[in-house]
């Protein structure tokens, strides 16, 4: 991941981390990162510390379908990495193995306050136009800390995993797959084309309902 994202995918960690031990750069950012999202859903942000990040998500979730949900949070990655750049970084940076492992080893060291601890794995995938090759592009998350402490599936699949997928692929260029477990909170990400993919997660038909009262719990 080159330098010009780094410090807003920094900012993005810094929303899972306890105000105590943010700095002035990340308390900064986490405050822009709640301000934007608040601007985004027009609400006044009540906290500016972790629990005012899930309590705005959870606004931001209320009342509106997946799609729309997820149309929110793409606004939200536009503006921290504006089309213009991400369209530069697609041209200049190809989804080669290369990438793919450097983006795995970057999630594994950038992720974890925002997820939690997460190791890297071998994983078979498929290359455009290539044969089926390993490369060291899987993310093991051992505990996704958003996941645990929302206990929401329908938060984790409109605000995480169906949107940085999206992302990934569309904006940047590089195929993801995400794959949350909801039994035990794990999640496996697969930079590049898995050569078998990964099975999508059984859903309950509630937790696409944002009227649900309360959230769906895992």
């Amino acid at each position: 991941m080159q330098w010009f994202v780094v410090l807003p995918l920094r900012c993005l960690i810094t929303l899972m981390m306890p105000p105590e031990s943010l700095s002035w750069l990340e308390r900064w950012c986490l405050a822009r990162l709640i301000r934007a999202i608040a601007s985004a859903i027009g609400v006044a942000p009540q906290r500016w510390d972790y629990v005012g990040f899930i309590e705005i998500t959870r606004q931001l979730q209320r009342g509106r379908s997946p799609a729309q949900q997820q149309a929110i949070v793409a606004t939200v990655f536009d503006r921290l990495i504006p089309p213009m750049m991400s369209t530069l970084i697609r041209k200049l940076f190809r989804p080669s193995r290369w990438v793919c492992e450097w983006n795995a080893w970057f999630a594994t060291r950038l992720t974890g306050w925002l997820v939690g601890a997460s190791d890297r794995y071998w994983v078979e995938v498929i290359p455009p136009n290539q044969l089926p090759q390993w490369q060291h592009s899987g993310v093991r998350i051992q505990k996704c800390r958003y996941l645990a402490e929302s206990q929401c599936m329908a938060l984790c699949m409109n605000l995480c995993k169906k949107p940085t997928e999206q992302f990934f692929r569309q904006r940047l260029g590089i195929p993801l797959t995400m794959t949350p477990n909801f039994k035990d909170y794990s999640c496996e990400m697969v930079f590049g084309t898995p050569a078998q993919p990964i099975p999508q997660p059984p859903l309950l038909p509630c937790w696409q309902d944002p009227s649900q009262t309360p959230c769906p719990y895992v």
